[in-house]
């Protein structure tokens, strides 16, 4: 899931949910990875880690159970800066961490725009805007970016910083590359992308880690969060929740038909062509999947990726001789 991470888990699933109780689970995690790093490993960004580190182990124990299994969310802690010296001379400097899509679960729909940790609360546009430097364009649910499932996944949102003074902005963010997966048949979610619009029209596609990009008066920051996954066949999606959804701007009437649903433009079901088109798109798509992680192998991901993203895709890790050894030596 991320380069130099892995976490070897040794169970049986089926004495794992025996009665309702771990009746066996061993974890290792190898020394000289992310989640046991040897001294002088870089330690940023770990909040980003640790939200995955929620997804990979929901997939992994959910194979026992699958029935209880959730998707996988937005899974970070999307964190944006902006800093600089305003016009009277005094110095301001902003970190925001942004929301996304919650995962599809097995008991009802992820929330739109929520904090993946729980105690969080969104901080208002309105105080931004009166202690920095900027104003907040855009704050919208993205349509169509969360996962369909029989429950869907949580949308991803749209930010837009509009800078008011001349300064530099960071982006510390993942999900560009890999999207949320899908469980049980649910569909995964959106990827993140974040797109600096300067005032002469010229648009610059930001990777999602970089820090010190200059921005002048008026330049314009979208940064789109990414979608949950859907939890559950999206074909089984109750009719009356993606009408609902189409009428409250969260799904498209073109994203009703990825749950096999047809909205004609009044904004009424066209029952006789939702049932044809259900039918149909069971009949060629076939058996549900466990997990739908968008892609079946990383060298496919990595073929489309320029296309789909408008970035290369990432080099292989690599790892210093130190490091090597040092991982040697802590496990010997």
């Amino acid at each position: 899931m991320f380069a130099g991470v892995y976490m070897i888990m040794v169970f049986d699933p089926q004495i794992l949910f025996n009665d309702g109780f771990y009746d066996l689970m061993e974890v290792r995690i190898p020394a000289g990875t992310l989640l046991k790093p040897l001294k002088p490993a870089a330690l940023s960004c770990r909040t980003h880690a640790l939200g995955r580190i929620f997804d990979v182990l929901g997939g992994l124990l959910g194979q026992g159970n699958p029935q209880f299994m959730c998707a996988a969310g937005f899974s970070n802690s999307p964190h944006f800066m902006y800093s600089g010296y305003d016009k009277n001379g005094d110095w301001y400097q902003l970190y925001q961490i942004s929301f996304g899509g919650i995962p599809g679960k097995p008991f009802g729909d992820g929330p739109d725009g929520h904090s993946l940790w729980p105690s969080f609360t969104n901080v208002p546009n309105e105080f931004l805007e009166s202690y920095f430097p900027l104003r907040i364009d855009t704050y919208e649910t993205i349509a169509d970016s969360g996962g369909p499932g029989k429950n869907r996944g949580g949308n991803g949102l749209r930010i837009g910083y509009r800078f008011l003074e001349a300064g530099e902005i960071s982006i510390h963010d993942d999900r560009w590359l890999t999207y949320p997966w899908g469980v049980n048949g649910g569909l995964p979610g959106a990827r993140s992308r974040k797109t600096l619009i300067r005032t002469n029209g010229t648009e610059e596609l930001l990777p999602s880690k970089i820090d010190h990009v200059k921005v002048e008066f008026g330049d314009l920051l979208l940064a789109d969060t990414w979608g949950g996954g859907g939890c559950g066949d999206p074909l089984e999606r109750q009719i009356e929740k993606v009408k609902f959804d189409v009428d409250a701007g969260l799904v498209s009437r073109a994203g009703a038909k990825r749950y096999g649903v047809v909205i004609e433009a009044s904004g009424a079901v066209d029952a006789a062509e939702t049932k044809a088109l259900r039918r149909d798109m069971a009949a060629r798509r076939g058996a549900v999947k466990v997990f739908d992680r968008g892609f079946d192998t990383i060298s496919e991901l990595k073929s489309r990726c320029l296309a789909e993203t408008g970035l290369p895709p990432p080099d292989p890790p690599t790892f210093s001789k130190w490091a090597l050894k040092a991982a040697r030596d802590k496990t010997a």
